[in-house]
């Protein structure tokens, strides 16, 4: 899914549309909560009519029964019964009254019997009057008021009964319907969890489209870039990671323009420097042999430091041109078997003549037949340059060694020097490119910090590892380890820092 929303936009989308879902949810939540609770009290109201409709008809009959009481025995008990009957029968018509409120039909049913309701008081309160007058006996023995008692309270019953029973029904479907409620309540906390996940899941898919991948596909040409492997295609859009991603293959296409510049540069002015150099070495060397007479011992000792200056400038030269060519990628391994005694042997013997001049004496293993699959010249470079540093750290009169060992798997070379030795903090970035353990050593001992990173390199892509045991102050010990067969190329473009350096593994 293509997206050309910016990352503030998106991050808008990503928190509005779950704020708002939440808002509408909450007040659909509420709107049924609010239902739920209205057929409660619903139900909670119904429950109280029918208990006031039923007890009108009692407390009629009781003030009746009071009343008639009174008339035959005016005592104070009949009487305040009577009262007491009386106002409460009259509050609870009044509360009927409220509670039908909200109900028309039969809020009118019982004002249809408000006449009848307060004639009915005032008969009883004259009767209550007339005994209390000394009229006690009379009206019992009046069957019209009696009569008209009754029938006042026959009146009010059949009205009533009637809301009571409609509201007998409603007390029947009010379970029903509370449990409706609870269920529609129940029902939307159901929806809105499903809609919730639902949600976060397109929000989650739309941010890993949109922005995830997105970086991810930055961060893999960030990881190319080191490796020499082509970038991606640029993201197309125009937020700020597609404009990011532009700015990051410019920015790379300007740095592979500066590395080819960089490698010509190096290209040009190692072989303009090679060439020359070495017919000045050569016509140093016929001059130190006397081909065009002899020297005097002052003029001897002149020559051999400007042969010996030359001698390193040609090294140097070789490894930059070694370094340019592993950095491209273009330095190609010959894999093949080789008898690893020759191997060391060959190394050894093109640092005699430098140990020689250093009064370090070679010691190198026993000739054995042990073959291995490697290629030969770019070990012997890598023993060479062991071995050149070995002599060239270590003091007069001393020894530098070599030895190896070689099972089924692995081809185990080291040199073992008796040096001034490497501190701990630099037994790893040695290998890395331009480094030594102290600035002096350009100036004293020569070189420039190639030798061991192209070594490095070289062991890397033979698939094995190299390093160096050591205590300051008590000599070296480098070693590196390949396998004794190739079983994949490893000629893939390697850069000087891609190589790991380790202690090998049993």
């Amino acid at each position: 899914m293509r997206v050309n929303l910016k990352i503030t936009q998106m991050g808008f989308i990503l928190v509005g549309i779950p704020l708002v879902f939440e808002l509408v949810f909450v007040g659909i939540l509420a709107y049924r909560m609010q239902q739920a609770e209205i057929e409660i009290k619903k139900q909670a109201a119904t429950k109280q009519i029918l208990f006031i409709t039923g007890s009108l008809g009692i407390l009629a009959g009781q003030a009746a029964g009071y009343l008639a009481g009174y008339s035959r025995m005016p005592s104070r008990y009949f009487r305040t019964r009577y009262r007491s009957t009386v106002k409460q029968w009259s509050e609870r018509y009044h509360e009927l009254e409220i509670l039908l409120a909200d109900d028309p039909k039969h809020l009118k049913i019982l004002n249809d019997t408000k006449p009848s309701f307060l004639k009915g008081i005032r008969l009883m309160g004259q009767i209550e009057e007339s005994i209390d007058n000394g009229g006690e006996g009379k009206v019992v023995n009046n069957p019209m008021q009696l009569l008209d008692v009754k029938n006042l309270i026959d009146s009010l019953s059949d009205p009533v009964g009637l809301i009571m029973t409609d509201y007998i029904k409603l007390a029947e479907e009010g379970p029903k319907r509370e449990d409706k409620a609870k269920e529609q309540v129940m029902y939307t906390i159901a929806v809105g969890v499903a809609v919730n996940i639902i949600l976060a899941i397109f929000l989650a898919n739309l941010f890993t489209t949109g922005i995830g991948k997105r970086v991810k596909r930055v961060q893999e040409n960030i990881r190319r870039v080191p490796k020499g492997i082509p970038l991606n295609k640029p993201l197309e859009g125009t937020d700020e990671i597609a404009q990011l991603d532009t700015f990051f293959h410019s920015m790379v296409d300007e740095l592979e323009e500066a590395r080819k510049m960089q490698r010509y540069l190096i290209a040009m002015v190692s072989h303009d420097l090679r060439s020359p150099l070495t017919t000045v070495s050569g016509l140093l060397t016929l001059l130190n042999a006397g081909a065009w007479g002899e020297l005097t011992d002052e003029a001897q000792q002149k020559v051999g430091t400007a042969e010996a200056d030359i001698h390193r400038l040609i090294a140097l030269t070789n490894d930059l041109l070694d370094t340019e060519r592993l950095a491209s990628g273009k330095l190609e391994l010959t894999f093949g078997d080789a008898t690893i005694s020759e191997a060391i042997h060959e190394a050894v013997e093109s640092v005699r003549t430098f140990a020689d001049q250093h009064h370090v004496k070679l010691e190198e293993p026993e000739a054995s037949e042990q073959t291995a699959e490697f290629d030969k010249d770019r070990i012997v470079q890598v023993m060479v340059n062991l071995l050149s540093n070995a002599v060239k750290y270590s003091p007069a009169d001393s020894s530098v060694s070599v030895g190896f060992e070689c099972d089924r798997q692995w081809l185990h070379i080291w040199i073992q020097d008796q040096g001034r030795g490497v501190p701990a903090d630099f037994q790893t970035i040695i290998f890395e490119k331009f480094q030594q353990v102290t600035e002096s050593d350009a100036r004293e001992k020569g070189g420039k910090g190639l030798g061991l990173s192209i070594c490095k390199t070289i062991v890397v892509q033979h698939g094995g590892t190299i390093g160096v045991e050591s205590e300051n102050g008590s000599g070296s010990k480098f070693w590196f380890r390949i396998p004794v067969k190739q079983r994949q190329s490893f000629n893939h473009v390697i850069s000087l820092s891609d190589s790991k350096v380790g202690v090998p593994k049993s």
